[in-house]
């Protein structure tokens, strides 16, 4: 296994650079896009932008290459201390060929996105080890009117910041219970309700790296050479948007179940459900694809494509007991530390 890499924790004035990876996000939303960069220089960050950050060529924000380069150039970019991806999509994927991973791997950073970005995360996990976070992204978490949800940008902060283990993740009483389109529209923050507590389908202790990813973007890896093995991790499911239905959760379990991809974990966590979704219905298909192991399965946990969004780091230790999900060790080091290597 490849050791793990962790990259230097973010601090007041660090430069993140916004990268469109997929579906061309700002060129469709310019206005929550704009939002994003506001509310991020609000939190002390400076930002800076590649030439696809807000372009367009037909679906995706550039060709895989034109993408892929300015990925690889952010890295490479010693002012550059952080990456954040602006939106998700469905063709990430394409710039594994293209990337430079010497080049990630000499110069660990902090990335951050979700959804599509799990094809990213894993790839360059797998690759050269290094710790990412599947969490808020530019638009559609940063991008929110008034201001990002604290729960959202407060996580984020603690994870990205902390050179100790962060700790519990925070359980957020509230979630968001309406699309951006119909609060854009109205020109403010999305609603919210209470949230349904923390459920423990089979009760229990565990202990792993975690794994958290979007089930559809996963299945783009497997077969290839950036398959990643998952075995004792806890895994953390992430069910898309609200056009994922329960028979697109259980064909994809089916999927990576019998790929191997997802054999032997340390416990199996489902994120909150899509909006307006019947939550029992995705119970159900994943009580039915783990009825037959012994690690402790937990649904209903905050992140994925339901607001608020705690950040997850990959590759980074951590316990679960019963619904209490607890990231042990730090996913960054401190800044002098990684100057010095």
């Amino acid at each position: 296994m490849t050791a793990l890499l962790r990259p230097a924790a973010l601090a007041p004035g660090d430069t993140l650079a916004l990268v469109t990876l997929s579906s061309p996000g700002p060129a469709h939303h310019p206005d929550a896009y704009a939002r994003g960069i506001a509310h991020l220089h609000a939190a002390g960050f400076r930002t800076v932008t590649t030439p696809t950050t807000t372009g367009r060529a037909g679906w995706t924000s550039g060709t895989p290459r034109q993408r892929a380069e300015d990925l690889n150039a952010a890295f490479a970019d010693p002012a550059i201390n952080g990456i954040l991806t602006t939106i998700g999509g469905n063709h990430t994927a394409q710039l594994l060929p293209h990337l430079d991973w010497a080049t990630i791997a000499a110069n660990p950073k902090v990335l951050c996105g979700y959804s599509d970005t799990t094809v990213l995360h894993h790839a360059i996990h797998h690759m050269t080890g290094m710790v990412s976070f599947y969490g808020p992204a530019v638009i559609p978490q940063w991008g929110e009117h008034g201001h990002p949800f604290p729960y959202t940008a407060g996580h984020f902060h603690t994870v990205t910041t902390s050179t100790t283990g962060p700790g519990p993740v925070p359980v957020s009483g509230y979630l968001v219970d309406e699309d951006h389109r119909t609060a854009q529209a109205a020109h403010r923050a999305r609603k919210t309700r209470p949230a349904p507590p923390r459920l423990a389908l089979r009760p229990g202790h565990a202990l792993g790296p975690l794994a958290p990813f979007c089930l559809p973007s996963m299945r783009l890896l497997t077969g290839t050479t950036w398959q990643p093995d998952l075995s004792g991790h806890i895994l953390l499911l992430d069910l898309s948007d609200h056009a994922y239905r329960p028979e697109d959760f259980d064909a994809d379990l089916t999927h990576l179940r019998q790929t191997g991809l997802i054999r032997d974990p340390a416990a199996v966590v489902m994120l909150r459900t899509p909006t307006r979704q019947d939550a029992t219905a995705y119970a159900h298909v994943l009580f039915t694809h783990t009825r037959g192991g012994s690690y402790p399965v937990l649904i209903g946990m905050e992140g994925g494509h339901v607001d608020p969004m705690p950040t997850y780091p990959l590759g980074v230790a951590a316990t679960l007991d019963s619904t209490t999900l607890t990231i042990t060790e730090p996913a960054v080091i401190p800044r002098e530390d990684r100057h010095g290597i």
